[in-house]
C-alpha cells in the first residue's frame, strides 16, 4: 500500500490492502452503506476504526495510541506491549539510534474499538508499519516498510478513556513504564488541548522495582506546572525532582542523562485546535 500525501488521520481508510480517504466521523463509507450524520453519533458506544500507534522499545516493543479529544472511539490514551514478526522487527531495531524516525503502524483492513483490546477480545490483528509520520499532515509517511503483518497483544500497559469531569494535573505527569533494561515516559493526556510526549530514558530508574516499572506508575515534576502548554518538548534538564503516584512522602529522582526522544507534538488532531499554531501559547 502507498501512502497518499495530504490524507489525515482522520480520513484514512485503508480496505483490502488499498488506501482510500473518507470521513471518519461517522460509520466508515462502504459500497452500499449510508453513513450517519455526526450528529446522529453514540457518545457512549464506540464505533469501529483505523487506530494509529507510535512504535518505541527496542528489547520489548511498545506502541502508543495516537488519541484524539473530539472523536469518541479516539478518546483512549492506551500503551501495549505488542509483538511483530522477527523480520519486522529486525528492520525496525536497525533503525533504532540518535538517528531514529518516528516509526507507527495502523490497522491494515479489519477496523476495531480500543475496548476490545482492553477486554481482551481482540489479542491480534493485521497492521502496516511505517518509518516516518507526518505531524503536519497527521498520517504516516512514505512508503509502508511492511503490510499487512500480524501484531500479537502481549499486555494492555495503560488503558484509559478521557475524562472530562477530572482536572488537569496541577504539575506536568509523565506515565514511567518499562522492561528488559529499558524505561519510557509518556505525557498524562488530561484535557482539551494537551500534547503528546514519548521519551525512551537512557537507564532505569534505580529507586522503581522491575515489577512496579512493567506495570507502569504516574510521576510528577514537582518543581513544573502543567500550564502553560508548551510548544517544544519540555524534560530539557538532566534531571528532575519527581514525585511517585503524587505522593509528598515519595520523592526520587529523574535522570534524563541519555533520554532519547520519540515523539512530540501539540497538533496531529490530539486536540480540537493546535494550542501552538494560535497567536500565544494556551494557557
Amino acid at each position: 500500500m502507498t501512502e497518499r500525501p495530504g490524507v489525515s488521520r482522520r480520513h484514512l481508510l485503508i480496505s483490502g490492502g488499498l488506501a482510500a480517504t473518507a470521513p471518519l466521523l461517522g460509520t466508515a463509507r462502504r459500497a452500499g452503506t449510508a453513513r450517519r450524520a455526526p450528529a446522529q453519533m453514540d457518545p457512549i458506544v464506540d464505533e469501529p476504526g483505523i487506530h494509529n500507534f507510535f512504535m518505541f522499545g527496542s528489547k520489548t516493543l511498545y506502541v502508543s495510541h495516537m488519541p484524539m479529544f473530539t472523536m469518541e472511539k479516539h478518546m483512549y490514551q492506551v500503551i501495549l506491549r505488542v509483538g511483530l514478526p522477527d523480520a519486522v522487527m529486525r528492520g525496525y531495531r536497525a533503525g533504532q539510534g540518535p538517528r531514529r524516525t518516528p516509526w507507527n503502524l495502523v490497522n491494515s483492513a479489519h477496523e476495531y474499538t480500543l475496548p476490545q483490546i482492553k477486554a481482551g477480545t481482540l489479542t491480534s490483528f493485521k497492521v502496516d508499519v511505517y518509518k516516518e509520520y507526518s505531524n503536519a499532515d497527521a498520517a504516516p509517511a512514505g512508503p509502508p516498510f511492511a503490510t499487512n503483518v500480524p501484531l500479537t497483544v502481549d499486555e494492555v500497559v495503560h488503558f484509559r478513556h478521557f475524562d472530562f469531569n477530572i482536572p488537569r494535573p496541577h504539575n506536568l505527569t509523565y506515565l514511567l513504564f518499562g522492561r528488559g533494561g529499558e524505561a519510557h515516559l509518556e505525557h498524562y493526556l488530561a484535557r482539551d488541548p494537551d500534547f503528546q510526549h514519548i521519551v525512551t530514558l537512557g537507564s532505569v530508574p534505580a529507586w522503581i522495582s522491575p515489577d512496579q516499572l512493567a506495570a507502569s506508575a504516574e510521576i510528577s515534576l514537582a518543581d513544573v506546572p502543567s500550564l502553560p502548554i508548551p510548544c517544544a518538548a519540555p524534560l530539557t534538564a538532566k534531571s528532575y525532582p519527581v514525585l511517585f503516584q503524587g505522593r509528598p512522602d515519595a520523592p526520587a529522582t529523574l535522570d534524563l542523562n541519555g533520554a532519547s526522544p520519540v515523539w512530540f507534538s501539540t497538533g496531529n488532531r490530539l486536540s480540537e485546535e493546535d494550542p501552538c499554531q494560535s497567536a500565544a501559547p494556551w494557557a
